[in-house]
């Protein structure tokens, strides 16, 4: 009992925002954003900005919001983020959009045929976004229907189990490691996905 105990307070401790620092160093790391997003803006790249206080997430180009993107719930485990840009380092979903390869030579319905180019729909609505640094950026969909809630309390048993144990082992071994939870509609974190290659640019303010 006293074990059991013991674990559930150590993940109390590390679910709590990654960020407590005091009103002054918040202004300080939120000017130091603003500043690195104006320089963004002065390129032409998309980038995300990722603002939980507001529970909003914008996809933008030229600082100009190309989407704006409600988040219903948001979690930050570990390291704090830091006042810098971050960049994409890769996407990873269990299901890779995808299209029919076709072979030169080889004909299909008798050369009667268009070549289908990847929409929003085609994109996964649950993936990881991993950045530098040992950011990990967990999207998924909101609860919509039997099978998405079981798909997401299943995720947040796994999450409960995993999650302590990879903080821990990567404090051990000096590493930081921040993971971030982001729940939104399906077609809001399809279009993430969709939006965002390999160093999009990426802003994240602290809760």
């Amino acid at each position: 009992m006293m074990r059991l105990k013991l674990i559930l307070l150590f993940i109390a401790l590390i679910a709590v925002p990654s960020y407590a620092g005091d009103d002054e160093a918040r202004y300080v790391r939120e000017n130091r954003l603003l500043e690195e997003e104006l320089a963004l803006a002065r390129r032409p790249d998309i980038y995300f900005v990722c603002n939980p206080k507001e529970k909003m997430a914008y996809i933008k180009a030229r600082g100009i919001p190309l989407r704006e993107l409600q988040m219903n719930d948001f979690h930050c485990w570990g390291s704090p983020v830091s006042g810098i840009v971050y960049h994409l380092s890769k996407k990873s979903s269990f299901f890779k959009p995808d299209r029919d390869m076709i072979t030169p030579g080889e004909s299909k319905e008798k050369d009667n045929f268009k070549i289908e180019a990847l929409e929003l729909a085609d994109m996964p609505s649950r993936y990881t976004l991993v950045l530098e640094n040992g950011i990990v950026i967990y999207v998924k969909p909101s609860s919509e229907g039997i099978v998405s809630g079981i798909t997401n309390v299943s995720y947040s048993s796994v999450i409960l189990l995993t999650r302590p144990v990879l903080i821990l082992w990567n404090m051990l071994k000096g590493n930081p490691y921040t993971a971030i939870d982001i729940v939104l509609s399906e077609n809001d974190a399809r279009a993430i996905y969709w939006s965002l290659t390999e160093k999009s640019n990426t802003i994240i303010y602290t809760p």
